[in-house]
């Protein structure tokens, strides 16, 4: 996907496809010109929030199938900063 090719290589190869869609998303709607068109902080939060919950449920499917392999050590680690985060 082209949008693949604006994200840093470590995050395209440890990120859902929809997850990195949502927040490139409001990434682009946060640089509009225009003050109206940007989302609200409540907006980009939630969408934020929407993104890890798609990529964690994304990260699980990926361990189950992979008969409980890790995805790789980049998520462990993304996923170990954002749980480190949001403490």
């Amino acid at each position: 996907m082209r949008r693949r090719s604006f994200a840093d290589p470590v995050v395209s190869k440890g990120c859902s496809d929809e997850s990195l869609r949502t927040v490139m998303e409001i990434c682009q709607r946060c640089l509009a010109k225009e003050a109206s068109q940007r989302p609200s902080v409540e907006d980009v939060l939630w969408n934020l929030q929407f993104a890890a919950q798609v990529q964690d449920d994304w990260e699980v499917d990926a361990w189950s199938s992979s008969g409980g392999s890790p995805v790789s050590s980049s998520s462990r680690a993304t996923r170990s900063t954002r749980l480190h985060l949001s403490r």
